[in-house]
């Protein structure tokens, strides 16, 4: 919208047009050409400029920065810590719907999905540094691109016809450790189209970033906050916790306090209350865990257009990213809570050196004990995720018979490794040295213990997984008759695609061999999409307009589906347009979530049994990660989906222009995870439902008979889980006053205000999520009531100054586990301000410096135990503070 009003700013009067006959162009959301002026749909563009002068360094960042994408939604690759399944990945999300629902683009084409999520392009394959403009669609266009892109549509368009060079380095470094960035950008051109017949074009992006630690920031290095309701310590400690018939004790305890009073080996472990004030010795880690994760990046986009006789061109781009990231966990627990195959665990015999054999005699113990132990000494478990990315276009575009016509062959690929770089272990390998007996869990170990218990690490390869999508399209569009208020033009083409999908685990990953990992099998799975499609634009009147499409797509796996869109333009005063739309769309499953066969492993956060923990204080329902079951589901359904929107806008002068716009979406049948707080919180008394049917429990314990039996499994795997409501009102300003004798100041300003968000339960019933921590989005996250964007631009001569803030609301924090005696915190706002200065005196040069973060905001504080970051969530909020940055550019044309 940025741009387009920006146009009409520049012009005597709203909606006239310029001397000159109007140039024609596509805008995203429609496939017919139109003069650059507000369209009937929601469309907000963010040009180059705006990028460069707000310094936005990836296409991650610049997702954020839109209001009306949820980053709650979405995914970043700082919460891939831990080697999460989407380690290395960055999806946008529009609408808290998930990055499934969001369609991204490159140039109006498909990019592959990243390898290893269902659906989702990898914001981090996309070449920022070559972007024009990136065109975001607010409502859906099931019409035009595809039945899926049901949330919206984030185009990013390359830059085109580029001449002359450019080059850029820039360095960044926040004023507390790590977090640094370095960036070299060299680009450039050659050819004119209108005089040498050609043009060729290059961009090479390099960046490499580094890590920061959870020790590294305040607000991030404490795991255990009684006071606040946080405690993310890990019952495998050192010295070792161990097993005893009423609870968990640690033998190094003081026996004239019963032993409820451990000797911890701080400031690795120290003593915390536990279930019944057990006081267990609980490891509390040495803030290795990544906040930000260290990564470097390669990006190239390159293009070659050539014209041939008459108006045809045939065109070649393509674009190549390679990412390396590392992210570093905590180290791997050893004990039978997270073992998959050997269910004994850790168990310290008898004939062990150092065996507490006062410890056991004081709680009546004999034969081996039952040990919970950290392998702090071998390390933090660190994965180290690979990817990269291919796509290339190959087309031709013209004019036949008055039909302009845009037809190419599309190969898209995403491929991605993830590998062990250290602290994984094998338990095959882990189990029968530690139950040898000649390991200390209590203190350290000597050097050749140490050596001994290095065998059991697995290094390499953990799993690689590709996917392709292959295309041939074909559209053509055409003014095919006159009517009395203009022409009638229409909008023809069709859509052949293939999808693939290939993921191959290592043998230990496959069968459950690596600790804590579980069973992750291996996949493969492929489908067909055949799409046609139409679209006319129709002048009703001389100030309104009709634009009608329909497109139809046949799946090979799911059928056919048509998903028509009607949308209106009426401009009933030069300063003023109304607008809405109304449209359908239908999302097939992605391929991992139909085919990925069930995974066992474990839930990623410490739980408490809701039925049971308050009664048994039991390390068997108490703080702990239970078994789980996730993967794919081979009878997940398609969601078919309905939305519509009513907006208008108004340029009261020729320096305003204002919007707003309602957008509505209905999902059927939306496909989403469960998570395992989302069904305990359902499940308080372990009764029979909807939701509980899904937590597995074991036969009645004979010790508590009235109870519920215990948690075996917890089944997490993808499902449809009903209906979702979600609207709300998208505000845009544009204010460009004339330029004075001082300067020139511009105002941009986009905020979104979340009306509902509503999540129809397994009951029935419907939970409005706004200003609550919900997990319907696939990554849980606050959803805010309001997210804005503004930006302050003063120039003047050489020297230009923007000031940008990013604000949004906070609401209530992820809800406490009934039975746990916490109350339910509210997550404070998050406002951002940055600020950056240039001077381009002279010929060629422009130098540039700022401040991200300018009042160096920490994040707010939250309990959330869906990631490994502890005190704030990670989702939404930057971990780096205050950070200086500067740069220069040399540019000639």
């Amino acid at each position: 919208m940025a741009a387009i009003a920006a146009a009409w700013l520049a012009s005597p009067a709203f909606g006239q047009d310029a001397p000159d006959a109007p140039v024609k162009v596509l805008v995203t959301g429609s496939n017919i050409p139109a003069t650059a002026r507000e369209s009937a749909l929601p469309v907000q563009v963010i040009t180059r400029e705006e990028i460069e002068r707000t310094n936005l360094r990836t296409a991650a960042e610049l997702v954020t920065s839109i209001s009306a994408t949820m980053s709650y939604s979405g995914f970043n690759e700082v919460q891939g810590v831990g080697g999460a399944g989407q380690a290395g990945f960055a999806g946008g999300a529009m609408r808290g719907l998930g990055f499934q629902f969001t369609l991204v683009l490159v140039n109006g084409r498909r990019v592959a999905h990243f390898a290893f999520v269902p659906r989702g392009g990898d914001l981090n394959a996309i070449p920022l540094a070559a972007v024009e403009r990136v065109e975001v669609l607010k409502d859906g266009a099931s019409a035009i691109y595809g039945s899926d892109a049901i949330g919206g549509v984030i185009n990013f368009i390359l830059r085109s016809d580029y001449r002359g060079a450019e080059l850029y380095a820039q360095y960044g470094s926040p004023e507390e450790t790590g977090g640094y960035s370095k960036q070299l950008t060299a680009g450039g051109g050659i050819g004119d189209l209108a005089t040498d017949g050609f043009n060729a074009s290059l961009t090479v992006d390099a960046m490499k970033s580094g890590g920061i630690r959870a020790r590294d920031r305040a607000f991030a290095a404490r795991n255990y906050i009684p006071e606040e309701g946080l405690d993310q310590t890990v019952l495998a400690s050192i010295p070792a916790n161990v097993d005893t018939p009423v609870g968990i004790r640690n033998p190094t305890g003081d026996p004239a306090n019963g032993y409820r009073n451990p000797s911890c080996a701080s400031p690795l472990s120290f003593p915390t209350a536990g279930p019944a004030n057990q006081y267990q010795c609980r490891w509390s880690g040495d803030g290795t865990t990544s906040i930000v994760n260290p990564s470097e990046r390669l990006n190239l986009a390159g293009a070659l257009t050539v014209k041939l006789d008459g108006d045809h061109r045939l065109f070649v781009n393509g674009t190549y990213s390679r990412n390396r990231m590392e992210f570093v966990g905590s180290p791997a627990e050893v004990s039978s809570q997270l073992s998959f195959g050997q269910i004994n665990g850790f168990r310290l015999p008898p004939t062990s050196a150092y065996y507490p054999r006062d410890f056991a005699h004081t709680f009546g113990l004999d034969g081996a004990l039952n040990v919970h132990w950290s392998a702090f000494e071998l390390g933090p478990r660190t994965v180290v995720a690979d990817t990269e990315q291919w796509n290339v276009v190959a087309g031709a575009r013209g004019t036949v018979l008055g039909w302009s016509y845009d037809g190419a062959l599309n190969y898209s690929r995403s491929e991605a490794e993830q590998s062990s770089a250290g602290g994984y272990l094998r338990e095959s390998a882990i189990f029968p040295i530690v139950n040898s007996g000649v390991v200390d869990p209590f203190g350290r170990n000597t050097q050749d213990v140490l050596d001994l218990l290095s065998t059991a690490q697995y290094l390499g390869v953990l799993r690689t997984g590709r996917s392709t999508t292959t295309s041939v399209d074909l559209r053509a569009s055409k003014e095919i008759y006159t009517l009395p208020a203009g022409e009638v033009a229409l909008a023809v083409g069709f859509d052949v695609r293939r999808e693939e999908l290939v993921h191959a685990s290592a043998p230990a990953l496959a069968s459950g061999d690596i600790l804590n990992l579980g069973a992750t099998p291996s996949l493969a799975g492929s489908r067909d999409i055949r799409a046609v499609f139409a679209e006319a634009n129709v002048p009703l009147l001389r100030s309104l307009e009709a634009n009608v499409a329909v497109r139809y797509d046949h799946y090979s796996d799911f059928g056919s589906t048509t998903n028509p869109k009607l949308a209106l333009r009426w401009q009933p005063a030069q300063a003023l347009v109304l607008r809405g739309s109304v449209g359908t769309g239908f999302l097939a499953p992605g391929l991992s979530g139909l085919y990925l066969p069930p995974v066992a492993g474990f839930t990623a956060s410490r739980l408490n049994d809701p039925a049971r923990c308050p009664v048994t204080n039991s390390p068997l329902d108490c703080n702990r990660r239970f078994p789980s079951l996730s993967g794919g589901n081979p009878d997940l359904q398609p969601v078919e989906s309905a939305q519509w929107t009513l907006g208008t806008v108004w340029a009261p002068t020729s320096e305003l222009s204002m919007g707003i716009d309602y957008i509505a979406i209905q999902l059927d049948d939306r496909i989403n995870v469960f998570f395992p707080q989302q069904l305990l919180a359902q499940c308080p008394d372990g009764a029979t439902g909807p939701s509980c049917s899904r937590i597995r429990r074991g036969s009645v314990d004979q010790a508590y008979p009235t109870l519920p039996g215990p948690i075996d499994e917890i089944d997490l795997r993808l499902s449809n889980l009903g209906k979702a409501r979600v609207s709300a009102l998208d505000f845009s300003l544009q204010y460009r006053p004339t330029g004075q004798s001082w300067g020139r100041v511009r105002v941009d300003f986009t905020g979104t205000y979340t009306i509902e968000h509503k999540q129809q339960q397994l009951d029935g019933s419907y939970v409005d999520q706004v200003n609550r921590y919900s997990v319907s989005g696939g990554f849980p996250g606050i959803v805010p009531r309001w997210r804005h964007r503004l930006v302050l631009d003063f120039s003047r001569g050489p020297w230009s100054a923007t000031l940008d803030e990013t604000f949004q609301t906070g609401g209530y924090d992820q809800p406490p586990l009934p039975g746990s005696g916490q109350q339910q915190r509210v997550v404070g706002e998050y406002d951002l301000w940055n600020l950056r200065v240039a001077y381009a005196g002279f010929p060629g040069w422009t130098l540039a410096a700022g401040i991200r973060n300018l009042f160096d905001r920490d994040p707010p504080f939250s309990v959330q135990t869906q990631s490994a970051q502890v005190g704030y969530d990670p989702s939404y909020a930057d971990p780096h503070g205050r950070l200086y940055w500067a740069g220069v550019r040399f540019a000639f044309r």
